[in-house]
């Protein structure tokens, strides 16, 4: 219960190390995962006493000199560690560089076809693995599960998607998936605004609005921004006001465009004329920290006494009024807050007098007060926030208080404002969307206040799910009547709605005749909206903490992936809430032409296949004023409830799902092991069809292990050379271009369709029921083998999930291996032949299947090793990509400090260059040498790192080739950059990155100049 309403996530579990991975055989896990767990353990352990943790420099890339230092896994969890914490617990500064730090580290960690979901899934593991901490027993089976993550296979990640119940998002990274009302930790919310802003990239949000009552602090709005650019999610702030009408206080967000970046909304907020306003409504803050006051007093007077003596219990001492405001430290004043602290400072208290009296009762002999008792105690063990918000902290439990409900002379006079004035006030000052909140409205106080506010209402939150939930949406369809009636431009349609309106409740006298005067300017009316339609904002309102309600997100279906839509449908209906609102959702595809033409053969070939030239980009689109409410929705939550409907977001502490890992569960065997076993499982069937055939002793004995050595030294021939690993000053050997898993994979299919092509295909099939042998039909006996091993070889790698160029080759190289087994066959019976063996035509006919195993293996090599290939530059273009963006913004601001110099004078004296850069701004010359170090890394060390350099320096004008050029003379200041690694550029463990910078750094400075001769 505790750990459910901790302010800090990141609280451990009080279980001991002593429960670790003795429950588990000796033979699970590997050796990383062990490692890994020790380190998290470590940094968890240090954070606990307050130790600062070294973070990387934000220039170093994570597949850089950094590799060198530390593991990527190690450096995740750094990152994650800073993230969960709460806002009491270090600064902005080291949470936002800890977001960009784990964004770089789990989109560069692993090239996967499903890069953006293997990203989510290692943050979310990541995550768990932390927390856990420091139970090893659940942390291993976590740890275990993240490497086999890494790999990106698709079928692993889309299990894991559904075990951490996220939704498969499409690569492309186009889903529509929103929250337009969401609660970061400043107000009611549990997550630091960086937090929040991970946790919706994980959850697939690409579009987000958080809210803030009256006024936004100007660092928490420049965090959340600042977060939200990293991780390249569309933030808005929206700030809600309150408003009296007709005996109601009407709830506005007050939305600003344009805001987008920390520096626009920074000055926007300081403009005088807005300080002004929030100045005056930061005055209703202060007045809910005396109201809380208020019901802090009452619960310790009245509801606290009275639950006490309702159980039998006495009473516990009251609550200090001086440790809520310590506890609530600088969060915006909120109801839900002070249900917390009942629950995190008055539950404890009740629940040990509880159990003291059930034991004396039990020692006492009174079994009637022990059962009593016990029922008492599961009734505080099941006692959540939400249960003493709703119970005890309501109006009518506290009728002596005055609640910021409805209006009162005694709230504060900006609460009690028209709509108007506040309307009159916001709006003009800066373009906006003006939301109004439905809850508790009815169609009528939405129609009077949209002929009232003249058209300065842009919006309707026409859903929020948190009041759909409490029911405080009750007249939603009578008010999306209106809405679509005013959009759709038609005044008959639009009269019509409005007398039913009228017709639909009794109004007073003055309402009736604001009606009538609506009604006599219906056109005046409708004209309101004429060019810019009443839009509509839908939001869970989530802060993270309900026990009750979906978590945050929301997605249109449409724009899932298939594999998305099909997990939908077997997903129990109360997991995941489907809406009652539907958008009709549109598909575009925008082409972009390249800026020079093509040939004229390119062009009339895509003409024919109906693409544009150039870059093509796929989106989805809404029709806004189709947005209607409706039994049947097409939005469905992110967010949802486990079997016992309590929110996931507020489960941090269980979301690994123990009982989902098992002490039998085979994924969690050594990785070595599994590999072993998998070759074995591949060369037992192998070697049984060839004894099974067992014709020719030589393959009766020896076939198997020929099999296995064509499929080994084509896996192991074509991973270097397509990792350009036979360049003879690469620093890495031939091992560090081989996956083993993937070696063994490819041993285990192989040696299962020995049987299939030498004893079904060829023997019983071919051979005994055809009569078709090597001898009277050669043609048609490799022809079928290479056709079912083709189709037989591209199944298992989609299964395996290879890069696409590998599994579509692969259907087509029958085509290529047939010829390429007609030459092979004719030159191994002229060997037969000129060896002098006995038969060599039955020979032949034996070594069919073997034959064909050689030339398709060749043909595969050249396929699979152009798919491989492939893949190394599309990871290095991105690694590139990566760098030479940091690396021109690092040029940019030396070009702003020196700005009557030219760099490329400048830099042909590199100590004077770097003396003045550093006297100048050490931040700059110190990232620039972080850049430096990055590419010299990849240089040796990451496959077909040269190719993309050398491409992209070719794409750039030859200036800016002088300048990138030059400015890696700066390598030869050997005791300038062992200084910097000394200092901790590089972090504590930097012996062996200085040692290769030392060995290496002349030789890459000749290698460059070389290059670009």
């Amino acid at each position: 219960m505790q750990n459910k309403l901790s302010s800090n996530e990141t609280e451990p579990r009080a279980k001991t190390a002593s429960q670790s991975e003795e429950r588990y055989p000796a033979w699970f896990f590997d050796a990383q995962d062990y490692k890994l767990v020790n380190l998290v353990n470590t940094i968890v352990e240090a954070r606990t006493h307050s130790k600062a943790l070294f973070q990387p420099d934000s220039g170093l890339h994570p597949h850089g000199i950094i590799e060198m230092t530390s593991a990527p896994g190690l450096r995740m969890a750094k990152a994650v560690m800073i993230l969960l914490e709460s806002l009491k617990n270090g600064g902005a500064e080291e949470r936002l560089q800890a977001l960009r730090r784990l964004h770089d580290e789990v989109l560069y960690s692993v090239y996967s076809p499903l890069q953006h979901n293997t990203a989510r899934v290692l943050i979310q593991i990541m995550k768990d693995l932390v927390r856990a901490s420091p139970d090893r027993a659940r942390q291993l089976p976590l740890a275990h599960e993240f490497h086999r993550a890494v790999r990106g296979t698709p079928r692993i990640i889309r299990k894991l998607l559904g075990a951490y119940h996220l939704l498969e998002m499409p690569e492309e990274w186009n889903q529509h998936a929103f929250d337009h009302h969401v609660h970061d930790a400043s107000t009611k919310g549990r997550k630091t605004p960086t937090h929040l802003v991970m946790d919706a990239w994980v959850k697939g949000i690409r579009f987000l609005t958080v809210i803030y009552y009256n006024t936004v602090d100007s660092d928490v709005a420049n965090e959340l921004l600042r977060a939200a650019r990293i991780m390249e999610i569309t933030v808005r702030i929206g700030i809600e006001f309150k408003a009296s009408l007709r005996g109601k206080l009407v709830e506005f967000i007050w939305s600003p465009l344009n805001t987008e970046a920390p520096k626009s909304f920074a000055e926007l907020t300081h403009r005088p004329d807005i300080a002004a306003i929030l100045g005056e409504y930061a005055v209703v803050n202060e007045w809910m920290g005396k109201y809380l006051l208020e019901l802090l007093r009452a619960w310790n007077s009245v509801h606290a006494p009275g639950l006490a003596l309702l159980w039998g219990l006495d009473p516990v001492p009251p609550l200090k009024e001086e440790n809520f405001f310590t506890y609530m430290g600088q969060r915006q004043p909120s109801s839900l807050h002070l249900a917390e602290y009942i629950c995190h400072e008055w539950l404890p208290l009740m629940q040990r007098q509880c159990d003291t009296a059930k034991t004396a009762a039990v020692a006492a002999g009174d079994q009637e007060r022990a059962e009593s008792l016990g029922a008492v105690q599961k009734k505080l063990e099941g006692l959540v926030p939400d249960d003493v918000l709703e119970t005890w902290l309501t109006p009518a439990a506290n009728p002596d208080v005055v609640f910021p409900t409805q209006p009162d002379s005694r709230l504060p006079a900006v609460m009690l404002h028209s709509p108007e004035s506040l309307l009159e006030r916001l709006v003009p000052l800066h373009p906006c969307q003006m939301v109004l909140n439905l809850a508790g409205l009815t169609a009528q106080d939405v129609l009077e206040l949209l002929w009232r506010g003249r058209g300065r209402i842009t919006h309707l939150e026409l859903f929020n799910l948190r009041q759909w939930s409490h029911g405080e949406l009750a007249h939603l369809s009578a008010i999306n009547s209106l809405q679509r009636a005013i959009n759709e431009g038609s005044i008959p349609r639009l009269k019509q709605v409005i007398r039913q309106i009228i017709d639909g409740e009794e109004s007073p006298p003055d309402r009736q005749r604001l009606f009538q005067k609506i009604l006599d300017n219906i056109q005046q009316f409708q004209e309101l909206y004429a060019i810019t339609r009443l839009g509509s904002r839908i939001g869970t309102d989530s802060t993270s903490r309900s026990h009750r309600t979906h978590g945050m997100g929301i997605v249109f279906v449409e724009t899932l992936p298939v594999q998305a839509r099909r997990s939908l449908h077997r997903e129990k209906n109360a997991q995941r809430l489907t809406l009652p609102i539907y958008t009709d959702v549109y598909r575009f595809v925008h082409y972009h032409e390249p800026p020079h033409s093509l040939p004229w053969y390119l062009r009339v070939l895509k003409s024919v296949m109906g693409v544009g030239s150039g870059q093509v980009t796929r989106g989805w689109g809404l029709e806004k004023k189709t947005t209607r409410v409706c039994n049947d929705g097409n939005l469905v939550t992110l967010g949802g409830v486990d079997s016992q409907g309590v929110g996931r977001d507020v489960r941090p502490n269980d979301a690994a799902e123990p009982e989902q890992i098992g002490t039998h569960d085979y994924t969690l065997v050594n990785s070595n092991l599994v590999n072993i076993l998998k070759v074995l499982a591949g060369f037992i069937p192998a070697q049984w069809a060839f004894w099974y055939v067992g014709n020719w002793w030589v393959l009766t004995w020896f076939g198997a292990l020929l099999w296995f050595a064509i499929t080994a030294v084509r896996n192991v021939g074509q991973s270097v050379v397509a990792g350009g690993g036979i360049t003879s000053s690469m620093l890495v050997t031939w091992k560090y271009y081989v996956s083993w898993n993937r070696m063994a994979d490819s041993l285990l299919y192989t040696g299962i369709s020995v049987p299939l092509l030498e004893v079904v295909v060829r023997l019983w099939i071919l051979q005994n029921l055809l009569g078709i042998t090597v001898e009277n039909d050669a043609l048609m006996v490799y022809s079928v083998i290479a056709v079912v091993n083709s189709a037989y070889i591209s199944g298992h790698n989609i299964y395996r999930g290879l890069p696409k160029e590998a599994v579509i080759g692969n259907l087509f190289r029958s085509a290529l291996s047939i010829p390429l087994s007609m030459v092979m066959g004719k030159l191994l019976l002229y060997g037969f032949v000129t060896m002098g063996l006995p038969d060599p035509i039955m020979l032949l006919q034996n070594c069919a299947a073997i034959v064909a195993k050689c030339s398709s293996d060749a043909v595969a090599a050249v396929i699979e090793g152009f798919a491989d290939r492939n893949m190394y530059l599309k990871m290095r273009k991105r690694d590139f990509e990566g760098k030479f963006i940091q690396l021109y913004k690092n040029i940019t601001r030396q070009e702003l400090i020196f700005p009557q110099q030219s760099l490329n004078s400048m830099i042909r004296d590199p100590y004077a260059f770097w003396c003045s850069l550093n006297e100048k701004n050490p931040a700059v010359a110190n990232q620039l040498m972080a850049h430096l170090l990055d590419i010299m890394y990849m240089w040796y060390y990451q496959p077909r790192a040269r190719d993309v350099f050398w491409k992209k320096m070719l794409a750039t004008p030859p200036e800016e080739q002088n300048t990138i050029l030059g400015l890696f003379n700066l390598l030869s200041l050997e005791k300038v950059v062992s200084t910097l690694i000394l200092k901790g550029l590089l972090g504590s463990e930097f012996s062996s990155a200085l040692t290769f910078y030392l060995q290496k750094n002349r030789d890459i400075i000749n290698d460059i100049h070389h290059w670009a001769r």
